[in-house]
């Protein structure tokens, strides 16, 4: 009796916060003091900057208390070549930015000072979490253009690294549609070769960019510990979307094209709770089923049945690792990381980390081959 009477004043103790807490969010946006608030609480750039470049623009990183240090020519080992440069955003802020590149086969063509891609090759577009830069996460950029045989591209946020301005909200989504842009115009990468990564904080500028498929395709989605939005991680699970909610990646999803989405949490993430990425996979799903719906509609040949690639949210989440022999439509995939915080899932798990996504980028590639194959006909 004790205990149900405890379980009831901790339930009514609950709500009675998220009222008080709804209320707050909802009187800062009436008072337009919402986006000074998230620029100062949800962004923690970095106190010292984990890399450097000298007066030869060269990338140096640093660690620890040492001196900075070059890379470049440990990444010639592996045959991967860093270029680095500043972008111009709509503000006219510098934004920095790294990009990764595999050197082309011999006689596949010229060297070249400027970064290029090759066109059977993806490019990463990776939107880092907070409290971090590309110096620091140098290694597991490394670890993903090494391994799985794909460029990448990363960049700072506004005011985290050598990156000008002010964080916030607006600012990320701007500073990802530059690179977006970046990537087309000057690196000349057709969409469907355009991954998106986003970690944590990073899935928010990366779901915003999905959002948009008619202004910006790509061909792959990743998510790696995100969150539903801001006030459901403050508050728990709401009925609707209020007004004044930020990083709203539950409508961002709604409105993604279909193509390959692969969305990693750890089960026993303090920092946001591994239910926030199972219900961006429940939207994800639901809207990559309208989307299959639309195409049996105008496709009449199919064999396959129309429910084959349409799993519950419940079975998605007893699925632990990426599998293959799901129906080929079936483009969602999920990795709960037993186990696993909200900052170890690389460190802890590499093995099976890299076995997923070395299955991602092979379903991505037969995804792009699907879809050539769609438009000759």
């Amino acid at each position: 009796m004790a205990a149900e009477q405890m379980s009831r004043y901790n339930s009514r103790q609950m709500s009675r916060r998220r009222c008080r807490l709804l209320c707050l969010y909802g009187c800062l946006h009436a008072c337009r003091l919402r986006d000074l608030v998230i620029s100062n609480v949800a962004f923690k750039p970095p106190t010292r900057r984990g890399y450097a470049i000298d007066k030869y623009g060269t990338f140096l990183l640093k660690k620890g208390h040492g001196p900075p240090t070059a890379v470049t020519s440990t990444l010639g080992l592996y045959g991967i070549d860093l270029f680095h440069t500043f972008l111009r955003g709509p503000r006219n802020q510098r934004l920095s930015v790294v990009v990764m590149r595999h050197r082309p086969r011999s006689g596949d063509e010229e060297e070249d000072e400027e970064p290029r891609v090759r066109e059977d090759r993806e490019l990463i577009v990776f939107s880092h979490g907070n409290s971090t830069d590309i110096g620091y996460m140098f290694t597991a950029y490394v670890n993903i253009c090494k391994v799985h045989d794909v460029d990448l591209l990363a960049y700072d946020y506004s005011g985290y690294g050598l990156s000008d301005g002010a964080p916030g909200e607006k600012a990320v989504y701007e500073n990802i549609q530059t690179v977006y842009e970046y990537a087309r115009q000057e690196l000349k990468v057709q969409p469907e070769h355009i991954v998106l990564y986003g970690n944590s904080l990073g899935s928010a500028p990366s779901s915003y960019i999905a959002s948009m498929p008619e202004k910006y395709p790509i061909g792959g989605l990743i998510l790696e510990a995100p969150l539903s939005s801001a006030i459901r991680l403050q508050v728990g699970n709401v009925a609707h979307t209020p007004k004044f909610d930020a990083f709203t990646n539950v409508e961002y999803l709604k409105t993604k094209d279909l193509y390959p989405t692969l969305i990693i949490h750890g089960t026993s993430d303090a920092v946001i709770p591994v239910q926030q990425a199972r219900e961006l996979a429940y939207i994800v799903e639901v809207r990559h089923a309208e989307l299959m719906q639309k195409q049996d509609e105008q496709v009449t040949d199919l064999t396959e049945s129309d429910d084959a690639g349409r799993l519950s949210s419940t079975e998605y989440g007893k699925r632990g690792y990426i599998d293959l022999t799901r129906t080929p439509e079936d483009y969602l995939r999920t990795w709960w990381v037993p186990g696993a915080g909200h900052n170890n899932i690389q460190v802890d798990n590499m093995t099976t980390y890299n076995r997923n996504l070395d299955i991602f980028f092979k379903i991505c590639r037969k995804w792009r081959k699907d879809k050539n194959l769609k438009i000759q006909r």
